[in-house]
């Protein structure tokens, strides 16, 4: 009876042992977890251009000078309805562009005459003159058309990925196939032949903008200044906030 109450012991001892050494293993395990999450290492900082951005504002300058006289509204001059910028802290980012132009509003705003079957005619400029389908999928080059509100709708979207370089303050995007229409918006056209097929198109496999960058202390909003879609050498700046 001795010898076997003493193994009796040494097996619970040596399961109590066991308990208490997995108990030891997974504090520390749950330790080193909390650790990565506290992230009191600068190196792993996350950028501030990191998130899901919103231009409240687009700006563009002729010939960059940034005067009044030659600043414009990019977001009410290309019909923008919505510029959503999203840099990922992968790397990764994806840009939706869209645009919405209120095919009735434009004929009559050129002295033409609407009607929702036969278009706009009589305009003051003969371009104008189309019937709705045409006027949305031809002159302006989109692809959605609301019959009843004659609103005129393309939604691009676009991939790529960016870096920053927070000595120089600037971050570069690089853009997989843009097609830039001939209006030099991107477009929701993925295909290199039916973007040839624009008048006064471009099709790019890559498209790389380097731009600017300037973050509000006290908001988090950034700026960024460089370039349109169509061209290297307008002076743009996109005001941007997180939704």
């Amino acid at each position: 009876m001795k010898d076997r109450s003493w193994l009796i012991d040494t097996r619970v001892l040596s399961t109590f042992m066991l308990f208490f050494a997995i108990t030891f293993l997974f504090q520390s395990c749950e330790e080193q977890i909390d650790e990565l999450w506290e992230n009191n290492d600068d190196s792993q900082t996350i950028s501030p251009l990191v998130g899901d951005w919103y231009a409240d504002s687009i700006k563009s300058f002729y010939s960059c000078v940034k005067t009044l006289d030659s600043t414009s509204n990019v977001i009410s001059d290309s019909y923008i309805e919505n510029y959503n910028l999203w840099l990922l802290s992968d790397g990764s980012t994806q840009l939706y562009f869209d645009q919405s132009v209120n095919l009735q509003n434009e004929c009559e705003s050129f002295y033409g005459i609407w009607d929702s079957n036969d278009g706009c005619s009589d305009s003051y400029y003969e371009y104008y003159d189309y019937s709705p389908l045409e006027f949305c999928n031809v002159y302006y080059e989109h692809n959605q058309y609301n019959i009843e509100t004659t609103d005129c709708i393309q939604n691009a979207s676009l991939n790529g990925t960016w870096s920053s370089n927070e000595t120089s303050s600037t971050v570069t995007i690089k853009l997989d196939s843009v097609c830039v229409n001939s209006f030099g918006n991107p477009s929701f056209i993925s295909s290199p032949d039916a973007c040839n097929a624009l008048e006064y198109s471009e099709y790019f496999e890559q498209m790389e903008k380097t731009f600017s960058y300037t973050v509000n202390s006290e908001t988090g909003n950034i700026d960024l200044e460089g370039s349109w879609f169509d061209t290297d050498s307008s002076c743009v700046i996109f005001h941007l906030s997180l939704q």
